[in-house]
């Protein structure tokens, strides 16, 4: 007995919700390839399989070569190397990277990061500023993180006991030497840029000038 002709119309819709289904299926797996986490450069930069490089909104961790600047870039591996993230609320910054609140499933990673004292707050206006400095201060007042590696009143050197302060409002950069009037009340934050100089000539030479109330 010979076999019913199936309909044109049917074997045509059948095989269009096959190719729609085909095309949904590559376009989810480039998104999700898109977003995984190839490389951490440091404690608030990375790349993507992509290509897209996203820094952390609202993070400035040290560098890498300066004071918690390796363990930052290695908890920041931890939280997302290899990893599926979201980006929320992303904008270009300069150097070719996007500014983003980063995701983790529900893990905002840009608060893991200021919350375990890796790095500080920035300021930028986003949702979640709040958050973020709040998170900052929970690990000062904890004395975690670069904050109970990286601050210094005491110096490392007998004969190297000049200050390198770096005003957070300014960015301007003064030295205090022990003659001078608030040299007691300076601490160093080594993770950003902050140093102890063996003399006024060292000091100077890095751009540092003399604070107001030294002899």
């Amino acid at each position: 007995m010979a076999r019913p002709i199936k309909n044109p119309l049917v074997i045509f819709l059948s095989l269009l919700a096959a190719i729609s289904l085909l095309a949904n299926f590559t376009l989810l797996q480039k998104i999700n390839s898109g977003s995984l986490v190839a490389e951490v450069v440091d404690g608030d930069t990375f790349q993507l399989k992509s290509g897209q490089r996203v820094r952390l909104m609202g993070v400035d961790a040290p560098e890498y070569d300066r004071c918690a600047g390796p363990e930052a870039k290695d908890r920041l591996k931890e939280l997302i190397l290899g990893k599926q993230v979201r980006l929320a609320e992303s904008a270009p910054e300069e150097f070719g990277r996007d500014l983003a609140l980063v995701y983790v499933g529900d893990i905002l990673v840009n608060k893991v990061m200021l919350e375990e004292g890796w790095g500080r707050p920035d300021y930028r206006k986003n949702s979640q500023r709040e958050i973020l400095t709040a998170a900052y201060h929970q690990a000062q007042n904890n004395q975690v993180g670069l904050f109970s590696l990286c601050f210094s009143a005491s110096p490392p050197k007998t004969a190297c006991n000049i200050k390198g302060n770096i005003d957070q409002a300014t960015y301007a950069k003064f030295y205090h030497l022990p003659g001078c009037r608030h040299y007691q009340e300076v601490v160093l934050n080594l993770a950003f840029g902050e140093q102890w100089f063996c003399s006024e000539k060292e000091a100077l030479a890095a751009g540092f000038k003399k604070a107001a109330g030294c002899p």
